[in-house]
């Protein structure tokens, strides 16, 4: 008898474990995946490095959607392509957008913004104009404007159609345009132009310099109103960043990206 009532317990404990097992194999079967273009050379936010998509934007996506429990995959591209894959529906989301007159009539934003940064203007260090006190938007008309192609500026950039815009494909390419002349100040994220000067300094020490601000803005994902989903992951975005800042994982994903590796 007390044998037998110890395999009828070790029977129930199996079949008890079986089926835990059987639901953590179906919770896990499935989890939401979902898949982002994030841009393939904008270090340290989004960049291809060793073969797979690194930065602070995508380490941010990562931890806010894993805090709602939605798992994510990058895919990485220009980011002019990337924004037309997502305007026509082939991709959910691209980063990083600012939440401007250019691009908020397309595209779905949401509310909580992945992080702040400064557009910084830049001029040669042997130029006119870099002894010009901290040119503004209202100034540039005067000049020829270096961007890159597929980004915007802020609104009072983009509505200003007397700037005459002389476009790189990336922010290397911009930067190398001032160098030559092409252009007299560039439009370059403060941080990614550090990045650039620091990689480069055969070329960009000494040669440039920041002058001004454009504009310090939010940078978001845009997701594609092409999407019948799109509105539910900009929701669940919000709610994972909301989390992440709250407990302290992004603060800990900011100190990491404080000094970024090269």
């Amino acid at each position: 008898m007390r044998a037998a009532s110890i395999k009828n317990i070790w029977l129930r404990f199996t079949m008890a474990l079986l089926y835990c097992l059987a639901s953590l194999c179906c919770i896990v079967s499935h989890a939401e995946t979902i898949t982002l273009v994030g841009e393939d050379s904008w270090y340290p936010y989004s960049a291809i490095k060793d073969g797979q998509n690194r930065g602070f934007a995508v380490d941010v996506i990562r931890a806010a959607y894993a805090a709602v429990n939605i798992d994510v995959k990058f895919i990485a591209t220009p980011y002019s392509r990337c924004l037309m894959l997502v305007q026509s529906g082939q991709e959910l989301g691209c980063f990083d957008s600012l939440k401007d007159a250019k691009l908020e009539p397309d595209f779905i934003f949401h509310k909580e913004p992945i992080f702040k940064a400064s557009v910084g203007i830049y001029a040669r260090t042997d130029s006119p104009q870099s002894r010009v006190s901290k040119i503004n938007v209202l100034e540039l008309h005067k000049y020829i404007i270096g961007i890159t192609h597929g980004y915007t500026y802020g609104t009072a950039f983009e509505k200003d159609t007397r700037i005459v815009r002389e476009s790189a494909p990336n922010d290397l390419s911009n930067l190398r345009k001032l160098i030559l002349a092409r252009s007299d100040y560039s439009l370059i994220y403060t941080r990614v132009a550090d990045y650039l000067t620091s990689t480069h300094p055969e070329e960009f020490k000494g040669a440039v310099q920041q002058v001004g601000i454009l504009v310090e803005d939010n940078l978001y994902v845009s997701f594609s109103k092409r999407r019948p989903e799109s509105a539910r992951y900009a929701n669940a975005l919000d709610q994972g960043l909301r989390q992440i800042k709250a407990n302290g994982v992004y603060a800990t994903i900011e100190k990491k990206w404080a000094r970024p590796e090269p």
